[in-house]
């Protein structure tokens, strides 16, 4: 990657990863970028003002051209929560299978993950190794999507999967590939991860919709903490309500334009 998208890893906020972590007993997403100044008037704010980064985004044609994703997955053991790195991997091969679908329909030409790494510590992952408790990180330098296995239910992971290969998405459409001031301020993260979320639903809707409904029901009436790190979080990646909002978005209508955050009012990714 050149430019803007180019990032490296560093301590304390690094715009090299994207990742998920586990604020309180649910995941969320997790962008840590660079803290910038936001200036513009509030078109710009709504990422409409012409020319800016975020009007980019929301008029990326991957919007008008494509329709809904078929979130068909049938090679995905019954049994998720029996062999887990199993059902991660059969799910894998379903993403890139409905992406690649999807984006051709914009004349996009799909590329998979270099690499889709299921980890069991965080220092065998591809970039965050020395980060905070993670569930999933994607790296764009390397474009690989790393997913940490634990002794927990499965379809988390699952959609840690969903959300981390919606980074991949964002990234190879070219919704990602911004530049500007305002890219990587805690606006621009929460526009990015909430996209993620409701594209992880996309692909989720059809074959696990129950567990789908489950989890954005937690993350509806997830409070969180009030530490600095849950700060810092709710800033950059939205609150659970507009989590469970651009999930429910992404899980009913199915298509990539449900998941424009990009042109949405700033309160819809609060």
């Amino acid at each position: 990657m050149n430019g803007a998208r180019d990032w490296e890893a560093r301590e304390p906020r690094r715009p090299g990863v994207i990742r998920r972590v586990l604020p309180t007993a649910l995941a969320f997403v997790i962008i840590i970028g660079g803290m910038a100044y936001l200036g513009g008037d509030l078109r710009e704010l709504l990422g409409t003002a012409p020319g800016s980064p975020r009007s980019a985004a929301a008029t990326n044609r991957v919007y008008e051209e494509t329709g809904p994703v078929d979130a068909r997955c049938d090679t995905v053991p019954q049994d998720v929560n029996a062999d887990p790195a199993t059902s991660l991997r059969a799910l894998s091969k379903c993403l890139d299978r409905m992406w690649a679908a999807t984006l051709a329909q914009a004349d996009l030409d799909y590329e998979r993950p270099r690499e889709v790494r299921l980890v069991a510590s965080r220092d065998k992952a591809a970039c965050g190794v020395e980060d905070y408790d993670w569930a999933g990180i994607y790296c764009p330098r390397g474009r690989v999507v790393n997913v940490l296995i634990e002794d927990w239910h499965t379809f988390p992971m699952m959609f840690t999967l969903a959300h981390e290969y919606a980074h991949h998405v964002q990234e190879i459409s070219g919704i990602a590939n911004q530049r500007g001031s305002e890219v990587f301020d805690d606006a621009w993260s929460r526009r990015l991860e909430l996209q993620a979320d409701c594209l992880a639903a996309v692909t989720l809707r059809t074959s696990w919709p129950n567990p789908l409904e489950n989890f954005r029901r937690m993350a509806r009436g997830d409070s969180g903490t009030t530490g600095e790190l849950e700060d810092g979080y709710l800033q950059s990646h939205g609150s659970g309500a507009s989590s469970a909002a651009w999930m429910l978005r992404g899980g009913q209508a199915g298509t990539m334009a449900a998941c424009n955050t990009w042109g949405a009012p700033a309160d819809q990714v609060s």
